[in-house]
């Protein structure tokens, strides 16, 4: 017999949601037994109400649905709870439930012994003592013995910890599964377990999985509550703990994923590999949007994938996660890397693939953050091959695309692989400067940047295969037709375009074609 153990869902719909769909797939679910807590901090606590109620549930009341629903707590306006954050929570909490959810919850005990295959079972919100008792992992022996003799069944299963475990007490076996929807070791994955009974034999697996944080902390926002409930959900604290490290009133300092993820690769990494890892990120974020870009460049591949890289963003909404990987070698795997550049994600091989990008964010003043993604909860450590490395970057940006922090990733760094870019050179009369990549439409885009150019922009001279261009441009005439014009891109760099064609067929251009700007 298998059934399912959760506890403490704390109105987190999302996480329940996700629980309910991986212990189907994990095993044939027969019970589901909830040690209570269903209601407080999260945003959906009509919903979840309803969902327990269905035929599979057996329930308990916990002290937070106690507390929710406590006519004198009300009448008071909650003033015995010393927190105005969490006053506003359980008052919002009970509005938010409708006369059907309050009922239901009011008629739930707070213990229950039950009988599955010879086993008897006592459920438990705290301990077989107390309703509030926490039980830990490293509660003394000594207590859970007492509890066994005062339980009198052969297992005991508990909530309210929010700390998953398992403790054999004698003939007592004591089971937490953890909390489904507000975990507070600063892991946010939602906690459940599988009881399996079989003859005399009985086992526990207990799980920790992913799921949409971002549903539940935009709808904790929707509906008012203090920020702080939704960073307690992104972070995976309880709330004494997020507001120590993160203020009464945070704000995020980086965008919400905005749930799009970026595939950028060569020719280098096999399609099987590429669908292979969709499927990773299907697997842990499956509400995130993917777009596969594959990188059509020949010459110079690296350094024109950093720059496609860097072109994404122009592309895509702010907090888009673009995954990227090119010259996909077999052998050792640089280590893998998350980074925050503007309004963006990015995640890549520590190989210089970012070069551009943090280019590009010291020119325009942009925040940037980078982890190394050493994190084992979230990434496979030390991949032995480049298919591996794309799983590493594919689960960490899966899990960034669900709501976890980037931080929670991995280990904040200051030294991510820098390439020695190519840099023009100081002539007579101006600078002797290259193309370094080619877009799409054929602008050629050069490594002379506007900070080497006087300011008059109008009496330069840009010679480039033969072809003569006066003066740089401040805005393109669309009208021109097929002349060149020179200008300064949004990155600062000098590029050549022709207003209608491409300028590289015009000028066979490629990356490495001199370029010469006279004064």
């Amino acid at each position: 017999m298998k059934i399912l153990l959760i506890a403490d869902i704390h109105g987190n719909l999302p996480a329940l949601q996700a629980v309910l769909r991986h212990a189907q797939r994990e095993a044939p679910i027969e019970t589901i037994l909830n040690m209570g807590d269903s209601v407080g901090y999260g945003p959906y606590p009509d919903e979840v109400v309803r969902v327990i109620q269905g035929a599979a549930f057996i329930n308990l009341l916990g002290n937070y649905d106690k507390k929710v629903l406590s006519k004198r707590h009300r009448e008071e306006d909650w003033a015995r709870v010393s927190t105005p954050d969490k006053r506003l929570l359980f008052a919002w909490t009970y509005q938010a439930l409708s006369k059907s959810s309050r009922k239901y919850l009011k008629s739930l005990p707070k213990f229950r012994e039950l009988t599955f295959a010879g086993k008897t079972i006592l459920m438990t919100h705290g301990s077989p003592a107390s309703h509030t008792e926490h039980l830990l992992p490293d509660t003394p022996t000594e207590r859970f013995a007492e509890l066994a003799a005062l339980a009198g069944t052969d297992i005991v299963l508990c909530g309210h910890s929010h700390q998953a475990f398992s403790y054999q007490a004698g003939e007592t076996l004591f089971i937490n599964p953890g909390s489904v929807g507000r975990p507070d070791d600063g892991l946010p994955l939602a906690s459940y377990a599988i009881l399996t009974l079989a003859g005399e034999a009985i086992e526990v697996e207990h799980y920790r999985i992913p799921y949409d944080i971002l549903a539940a902390v935009r709808q904790v926002r929707q509906s008012g509550l203090p920020s702080i409930f939704a960073e307690i959900l992104r972070q995976g604290l309880n709330y004494d703990d997020a507001v120590a490290r993160l203020g009464p009133s945070p704000r995020p300092n980086s965008p919400d994923p905005s749930g799009c993820i970026t595939l950028l690769t060569d020719s280098s990494l096999q399609p099987y590999v590429v669908g292979t890892m969709q499927g990773e990120v299907a697997s842990i974020a499956p509400q995130a949007g993917v777009v596969e870009i594959n990188s059509q460049a020949s010459s110079r591949r690296f350094l024109a994938g950093a720059h496609q890289l860097a072109e994404l963003p122009r592309f895509f909404p702010a907090g888009t996660v673009h995954l990227a990987m090119m010259n996909a070698a077999q052998g050792p795997q640089p280590r893998a890397i998350a980074a925050r550049i503007g309004a963006h994600f990015f995640i890549t091989p520590d190989d210089g693939l970012l070069t551009v990008l943090l280019q590009q964010a010291a020119w325009r003043e942009e925040p940037v953050e980078i982890v190394a993604l050493d994190n084992p909860e979230y990434c496979l450590q030390n991949p032995p091959s480049a298919a591996h490395l794309w799983g590493v970057l594919c689960s960490a940006g899966a899990h960034l695309t669900n709501g976890v922090p980037l931080r929670s990733l991995g280990t904040l760094i200051s030294d991510p692989l820098q390439l020695e870019l190519p840099q023009p050179i100081r002539i007579t009369d101006g600078w002797e400067a290259e193309v370094i990549w080619v877009n799409l439409a054929g602008t050629l885009h050069t490594n002379l940047t506007a900070g080497l150019l006087p300011e008059d922009h109008s009496a330069l001279k840009v010679i480039i295969a033969g072809e003569t261009i006066s003066g740089i441009a401040e805005d393109i005439d669309p009208a021109g037709g097929g002349q060149l014009a020179a200008f300064i891109n949004d990155r600062g760099e000098l590029a050549i375009l022709s207003v209608l064609g491409s300028a590289a067929e015009r000028l066979n251009a490629k990356p490495g074609t001199r370029v010469i700007v006279r004064n």
